[in-house]
């Protein structure tokens, strides 16, 4: 035979760690005619090897893994001189559907999910969004949360994610308090968001971001669109005070949308809806709205691996298995 070398190939996971997938379709292609070359099937771990034409023989040839657990990604391009190893270690996302989220006991929590713990203390009346009425999601309650209630499955992930970015994430105004510190009372937790009543100074803050946005490079002025469905019922507001902001990441980026209301008491309060989106960049978060038509909204186990690229140190209160 020809010139040949060798590409070895690991996946990795968000966190750096080899990702274990039972069934990888792996797809080497001329760029020039686009042109399959070879295709293989293979488990990982370990690290696999794939014998190729070198060049003259090949030249440019592109690699796609289709893993049955981790989202189809391209490799990249590369030409292979005779006797040559190289070594490829793509990062894959999970599938949110071939994953189920195994959750820490709340007696368990880390102690830097202690906030998170204080303001479910605190809050008597947790409904998951569409859903049924939690109650004080402390305790029994927090930990017997049904593996096939997925509605409630993915409003909880969705907190505890939610909690991670919030508690990290300092309000730039002081540059002291991160944003979790302002909440005080979690009325519902949706898959995509959380809706919470919290110390009219968010609100101060948000508006002065907002109002001066030009002085806050991390952040940026977003339309409130539709987020005034996402005041619960009993709730009073008017549409045209409602701020929003949205923090700049490309991928899991924080929108935080404030609105004063009055509780069905007569009682002034102010509304958090936070959410975290997939994308930060403009066209591709359009296409995710249309996208989210159909599927149900942002994932929380996408948003899992974001946070879990960003810092895997974080805790997160919940592993994928």
């Amino acid at each position: 035979m020809g010139n040949e070398g060798v590409l070895e190939l690991t996946l990795l996971g968000v966190d750096a760690q080899p990702a274990a997938d039972p069934s990888t379709f792996i797809s080497f292609t001329r760029m020039s005619d686009g042109e399959e070359i070879r295709q293989f099937k293979r488990s990982f771990p370990p690290t696999r090897p794939f014998t190729l034409p070198a060049f003259p023989q090949e030249r440019n040839i592109g690699c796609r893994i289709t893993p049955d657990r981790y989202r189809t990604r391209e490799v990249g391009i590369f030409t292979l001189t005779d006797g040559e190893t190289i070594q490829r270690g793509p990062t894959v996302f999970r599938v949110p559907q071939q994953w189920t989220a195994d959750f820490v006991k709340w007696a368990n929590l880390p102690a830097a999910l202690q906030p998170l713990r204080d303001v479910l203390e605190t809050s008597p009346a947790v409904r998951v969004k569409g859903g049924k009425l939690l109650g004080q999601f402390v305790r029994a309650v927090f930990d017997d949360v049904d593996p096939a209630d997925r509605l409630t499955v993915n409003a909880k992930a969705c907190l505890l994610n939610l909690f991670a970015k919030l508690a990290t994430v300092k309000e730039p105004v002081f540059g002291r308090k991160p944003w979790f510190g302002f909440l005080e009372d979690i009325l519902e937790i949706g898959r995509e968001r959380i809706i919470v009543l919290v110390d009219d100074e968010m609100l101060a803050r948000v508006q002065q971001i907002s109002d001066n946005i030009d002085q806050f490079d991390d952040y940026k002025r977003t339309p409130v669109g539709d987020h005034g469905d996402n005041i619960p019922a009993g709730f009073a507001f008017t549409k045209n005070r409602m701020v929003s902001i949205k923090t700049k990441e490309d991928h899991g980026n924080l929108q935080l949308t404030l609105t004063p209301a009055t509780d069905s008491s007569g009682a002034s309060v102010t509304i958090l809806d936070a959410d975290i989106d997939e994308n930060g960049k403009l066209m591709a978060h359009l296409a995710d709205l249309f996208k989210h038509r159909f599927n149900g909204g942002t994932h929380p186990f996408d948003i899992h691996e974001f946070l879990v690229l960003e810092d895997p140190s974080r805790a997160l209160g919940y592993e994928l298995v």
